[in-house]
């Protein structure tokens, strides 16, 4: 345990430097408490435990090895580099075993692109629970408020591909494709989600600066989708 919390330490102050505001040490923080939230509801075994949580602060640690994180670039490789960055860590502790190799092996298995064939190779059927959890872990921050008005920082001083993002992170989200998350203990905190960022998006400065940068047929458009998906999210749950 003692080594555990000591690359728990290292993640932390590496992710104090990340200059990614949409991938920094408050990100790692919320999908870190998602990660326990969501194992507490699995029948996980102490070491399963470790290993996710400890996945979860490594995950976006490659984030810091650059001042510039390229957009389109690092979502294919900053899971890979993070892993690579856990594995060379946990050699320079020396600690080898069980939650150190499922740890590495997780964030591999998460990559973009490569993750599907990676966690046939590099993952049992009963281990894929702990990818699943740290995947959805991840994606309940998509919306977070907080997360939301650092990515409208860079939107609007970033380039036109940071604009192109934004719209589509929001629109990917409010399509429901987060109803197809692969833990059902994920899927019932969506609607709070969504209902958080309904609130959100609606106070008046949010909601002039939406207006401003992508246009009031655009929001009214998301703003309805929203709605419904919540609606349809409650009939679900019934």
């Amino acid at each position: 345990m003692k080594k555990i919390n000591r690359l728990i330490f290292t993640a932390k102050k590496r992710m104090k430097y990340s200059t990614d505001p949409a991938h920094d040490l408050g990100h790692v923080k919320r999908v870190v408490n998602n990660v326990k939230n969501l194992s507490r509801e699995l029948n996980l075994t102490e070491k399963q435990k470790q290993a996710i949580i400890l996945a979860a602060w490594w995950h976006d640690v490659s984030r810091t090895t650059t001042k510039r994180p390229s957009f389109i670039i690092m979502p294919f490789i900053d899971d890979l580099l993070s892993a690579l960055l856990l594995w060379r860590e946990t050699i320079r502790c020396k600690f080898f075993g069980n939650v150190a190799g499922m740890s590495t092996r997780i964030i591999f298995c998460k990559s973009m692109g490569t993750g599907k064939l990676l966690t046939k190779i590099l993952l049992t059927k009963k281990s894929r629970v702990l990818l699943h959890v740290l995947q959805d872990a991840d994606t309940l921050d998509l919306l977070n408020t907080k997360r939301m008005e650092q990515i409208m920082h860079i939107t609007e001083h970033g380039s036109k591909l940071y604009h192109y993002g934004y719209k589509t992170m929001i629109w990917w989200f409010l399509q429901g494709k987060q109803l197809y998350m692969k833990t059902k203990e994920a899927r019932k905190y969506v609607a709070k989600l969504i209902n958080e960022f309904l609130n959100w998006i609606k106070q008046k400065y949010i909601y002039n600066w939406h207006i401003k940068q992508f246009g009031k047929k655009w929001f009214d458009k998301n703003i309805v989708q929203a709605e419904k998906l919540i609606l349809k999210l409650q009939k679900i749950s019934k």
